[in-house]
């Protein structure tokens, strides 16, 4: 028999876990689990969880592991980042498209009954330009996609690689690690080409928000998307500039997340009771 406790949740995962084999039994303490689930938000050390033989985040970024100190107890690590990845991917191309087309500007024209064809420029109005994704795992290598195929030139930007700063769009898709907090701060944001729309669903402690939202403020960047932040919740009523779109960490959901957790974490289970390859392992 094998024990397995989900230890918390993210706010919006709701459902039990389903499908699970017949040799699993579920505990409430992760301290007396063979494997334990977890979300984001919560950190696992090998103190923490000191029977485990397996653990699993349900989401794509593993940050909040302490892997290196895992494996070293004999823990293996593993993700499900297919199943938030679409959800996070069309959030994204969402916030892209409407901060460069100005959906926001002019959709208040048009509650004050503005037919403004005259003066479309006044807008600035842009295609989907030259547009630098940065983090190439999972969820960044489908985004490069997407965006490929709607025309745009994609920049990828891998670990350890430089920003560059002649793009019109930056996304930010980088797991979190020791050294990149803050990857895009005031310093790198001036010296963005003007205009240029940034949008971060990834994690929130890569990007200084505050010195990207001042610059969206003062007119240098054309545009701002956040749906993670460095402290979470965060309070987003100050997010009030109409070029500027704001999500309470909800680009990861979808109807379908709960059955997704469900399969991920039975196929993590079925292959450790079997000896076999445990699927995304990190």
């Amino acid at each position: 028999m094998l024990t397995l406790c989900r230890w918390g949740k993210a706010d919006y995962e709701v459902g039990p876990l389903l499908g699970l084999p017949a040799e699993v039994e579920l505990v409430d303490e992760p301290r007396a689990a063979d494997v334990v689930v977890v979300p984001s938000t919560q950190r696992v050390t090998p103190s923490d969880v000191p029977r485990a033989r397996l653990v699993i985040t349900t989401t794509s970024g593993f940050d909040n592991l302490d892997v290196p100190s895992l494996r070293a107890a004999g823990v293996r690590c593993a993700r499900l980042p297919l199943v938030r990845r679409d959800a996070v991917v069309q959030t994204t191309l969402g916030m892209i498209l409407s901060l460069t087309r100005r959906f926001g500007p002019f959709g208040e024209a048009a509650r004050a009954g503005q037919w403004d064809r005259k003066q479309l420029d006044r807008y600035d109005a842009r295609l989907v330009g030259r547009v630098a994704v940065v983090g190439m795992g999972v969820i960044g290598t489908k985004m490069a996609s997407v965006l490929g195929v709607l025309g745009a030139e994609v920049v990828e930007v891998r670990d350890g690689q430089a920003i560059p700063r002649d793009v019109d769009v930056l996304t930010l898709h980088a797991s979190l690690t020791r050294t990149n907090h803050k990857l895009v701060d005031a310093a790198l944001i001036a010296s963005l080409r003007p205009g240029c729309v940034v949008v971060n669903t990834a994690r929130g402690k890569l990007l200084d928000v505050a010195a990207a939202y001042r610059a969206v403020v003062a007119g240098h960047l054309g545009g701002l998307g956040v749906d993670v932040f460095p402290e979470e919740p965060a309070a987003l009523a100050g997010f009030t500039h109409p070029r500027v779109i704001v999500t309470p960490h909800a680009a990861g959901w979808h109807p379908g997340l709960s059955a997704g957790i469900s399969d991920g974490v039975a196929a993590a289970v079925r292959a450790l009771l079997a000896g076999e390859a445990i699927p995304w392992a990190v």
